[in-house]
């Protein structure tokens, strides 16, 4: 236990600073966003700040803009002239603005300006994860595997439905699928809700329909997740593409590149087989022949017990040697393409926020996945040391759910702003400012809901990572 609170402590700097890093960029640009449309809408804008609470640094801009970092880096907001507070809510006295400050008031400005104002925070958050997506795509390439099906498992949902190896996987509930990625994307994601599935299949085109199996998968943060599982593969090369440190095979001597070719005397055709043939040998020595540099060599290795679990759900042991399989090499793109495909993957993200959140509300995923600040800490910590490229496809996976949780309905969000807005539109009048307060009331109660219900989360999933169970 006291190695486990030892090794939490000495992560912890990295997780935070990470984290920190992380989201005090995607808030920046919500901010910025806010805030340059404000401007552009001659709305005077009286504070820009990241963070809430006490001012740790700041200046004042040409336009008396007092641009702030504050002490707990968790959020920020862009406070208006005549706003009574960071939520957005209008003074109570606002004929007590004299009538230079009158002209720069946002709650003053038609409701088209205001819900301009307000949209224009999620907006730059969908923008500045495209474009990161976009860049990357470019600067690195894109790794693309066809979504070709190599192997179908018997008993499992693909084959009794009809689903043939060779056949190649075009839609999946109507989402066009360009590569395996996609679809693993969208079949993890399905658990427990059936999918409407077409293949071209000599050329024509042939639709089942597939209730994926579902399997429980626990990440090594604690977060257990119910995957859904078609039954299908592709054959991947049993070529080491990277050794894990610390691990079993790195210990054995394994280096990326090595060819595994038999397994206790047992012949190796893809990486799916190393894994049937370590997973129930945990604790038990195991001779591996590999090609390395056009020789053959014989490497003895003990796998690791990892539980996890199976199809019914039963947490069991499995080796596990840390080992991962080659990647695809990233292939040059257009810039067009690189466009084309980083808003792609933009709203891909977004509408998989919003199944997974129907998941969760329909009980087909349990909330307990759900998680704050130290779940996402942990997760960016882990994409920091796989390094650049993944940091930034993370940031702006977070961006584009920042953008659409801030578009929730809910009152002190600015999704509940537009609410007011689009009701403000219909009757042609605002609702009255009692109305007004008691839906903020509302909105503020429902978000501390949330953050102590994710914190919770959080704590409990810690707890059992030091003191088991």
């Amino acid at each position: 236990m006291i190695a486990a609170v030892a090794n939490f402590l000495s992560t912890g700097a990295v997780q935070i600073f990470g984290f920190l890093f992380v989201l005090s960029v995607v808030v920046f640009f919500h901010e910025l966003g806010h805030f340059l449309v404000a401007r552009w809408c001659g709305v005077t804008v009286s504070t820009f700040s990241i963070g809430f609470g006490r001012e740790v640094w700041g200046f004042n801009d040409a336009h008396g803009t007092r641009w702030r970092l504050s002490a707990i880096p968790l959020g920020g907001y862009v406070k208006f002239l005549d706003d009574s507070n960071a939520a957005s809510m209008p003074q109570q006295q606002p004929s007590s603005l004299s009538p230079e400050d009158q002209a720069g008031s946002f709650h003053s400005k038609p409701v088209w300006q205001r819900a301009a104002v307000v949209a224009a925070g999620p907006i730059a958050n969908f923008i500045l994860a495209a474009v990161i997506y976009s860049a990357v795509n470019a600067a690195y390439g894109v790794r693309s595997i066809p979504a070709r099906v190599d192997v179908v498992l018997q008993g499992m949902p693909a084959a009794l439905a009809g689903i043939k190896p060779g056949d190649v996987i075009t839609k999946i509930d109507g989402w066009s699928i360009e590569n395996y990625e996609d679809v693993l994307k969208l079949v993890t994601a399905s658990s427990g809700r059936a999918l409407d599935i077409e293949v071209s299949r000599d050329g024509k085109p042939v639709e089942f329909t597939v209730m994926p199996a579902t399997l429980e998968q626990k990440a090594d943060i604690g977060v257990v997740m119910k995957i859904g599982d078609l039954g299908i593969r592709r054959i991947v090369v049993p070529r080491v593409g990277e050794v894990l440190p610390d691990s079993p095979a790195a210990k054995a001597g394994f280096e990326p590149g090595d060819l595994i070719a038999t397994i206790d005397g047992k012949s190796i055709s893809s990486f799916e087989e190393i894994v049937e043939a370590v997973g129930p040998k945990a604790g038990q020595n195991l001779l591996i022949k590999v090609q390395r540099n056009g020789r053959q060599r014989e490497l003895s290795v003990v796998p690791a017990a990892v539980k996890s679990a199976g199809p019914d759900g039963v947490m069991v042991e499995r080796g596990r040697i840390g080992i991962a399989p080659e990647r695809a090499e990233p292939q040059a793109v257009s810039i067009a393409e690189a466009i084309r495909l980083g808003v792609r993957e933009t709203y891909s993200n977004v509408a998989q926020t919003i199944t997974g959140l129907a998941d969760i509300l329909a009980q087909r995923q349990s909330a307990d996945q759900v998680g704050g600040p130290i779940l996402m800490a942990e997760v960016t910590a882990k994409v920091i040391d796989l390094g650049i490229e993944p940091l930034l496809r993370w940031t702006a996976l977070f961006s584009a759910n920042i953008g659409f949780l801030n578009l929730l309905p809910i009152p002190v969000l600015d999704g509940g702003h537009l609410v007011f807005y689009a009701i403000e539109a219909i009757r042609r009048k605002p609702l009255s400012q009692r109305v007004q307060e008691i839906g903020f009331q509302i909105g503020l109660a429902l978000v501390m809901m949330m953050v102590v219900f994710v914190n919770l989360n959080d704590i409990v999933r810690v707890g059992r990572r030091l003191f088991g169970g």
